[in-house]
């Protein structure tokens, strides 16, 4: 455990290929080790930056749950060793753990090492990422730095769900049986300049009063972003309760408990 962290992925290469990075893959987690890992094709995303929905051909993957470190105590640049449990998973009802050691570059980003499966071959084979962390931005009167969790869990209608809200990000996914929704919200002040192209090109995509904007969403599922994304002051408290209503199949409120808020 410790502070929440904002992390955008910088390449990916499965060895001995070069690194590359085609997706926008953004990895919120929080003090506690919840995480919501999210990664969306860039070409596409470009493709569809206009629509008020994206595709399912969009999205590369994405995953959610809680993830366990172990430090190394060793003086090389190893820091750790990262066990992540897929509780919900873009890809299957049945996800298996992922792991990889993680290595301190001199610049302070991390490297991930690690072995999965080649998707071409499907042999087993190493593989790298590059992991930079973003800036957690600071909100509201008290200029705070906050995350929260929510999660949704009811096993006998075969939901499973998680938002997590850190600085200026927000990500969630929620799966009712297999009809799956994924969503991305950034803040994004109008007010500056460099911000007018982005606003531009995300002229149907939500937008709150204070600046947060849906950058991403596919599925027919209702997610509590928005809600979070719009309260400007206050905290939800441990335990509270958002309900959302979901089109699949069937109409039905689903129950979002907030299991973690932090405050630094």
């Amino acid at each position: 455990m410790g502070l929440p962290t904002i992390s955008e992925r910088k390449h990916y290469r499965l060895l001995p290929g070069e690194p590359e990075e085609p997706t926008s893959t953004i990895v919120l987690t929080s003090k506690d080790s919840y995480f919501v890992d999210v990664r969306i094709l860039r070409e596409k995303l470009e493709e569809e930056k206009s629509q008020e929905a994206n595709t399912k051909n969009c999205l590369a993957w994405a995953f959610a749950g809680k993830s366990n470190t172990t430090l190394t105590k060793d003086s090389s640049m190893q820091l750790s060793h990262t066990v992540w449990d897929h509780w919900i998973d873009s890809r299957t009802n049945n996800p298996d753990p992922d792991e990889g050691d993680m290595w301190v570059q001199p610049n302070g980003d991390i490297l991930e090492k690690g072995k999965n499966s080649d998707p071409v071959t499907g042999e087993e084979t190493e593989y790298e990422e590059l992991w930079h962390d973003l800036q957690v931005e600071a909100f509201g009167k008290k200029h705070n730095r906050s995350s929260l969790v929510m999660r949704a869990d009811e096993p006998e209608r075969n939901i499973r769900g998680m938002v997590i809200k850190i600085g200026s990000w927000c990500e969630g996914i929620l799966k009712v049986k297999d009809e799956l929704t994924v969503e991305r919200w950034e803040w994004k002040p109008t007010d500056c300049a460099s911000d007018l192209a982005t606003t531009e090109n995300s002229r149907g995509k939500e937008r709150t009063r204070n600046d947060w904007i849906r950058t991403f969403k596919i599925g027919q599922g209702i997610l509590p972003c928005q809600n979070i994304c719009s309260r400007t002051h206050g905290k939800f408290g441990l335990n509270a309760v958002l309900k959302s209503t979901t089109d699949i199949d069937w109409k039905s409120d689903i129950e979002w408990n907030v299991v973690e808020e932090y405050y630094w």
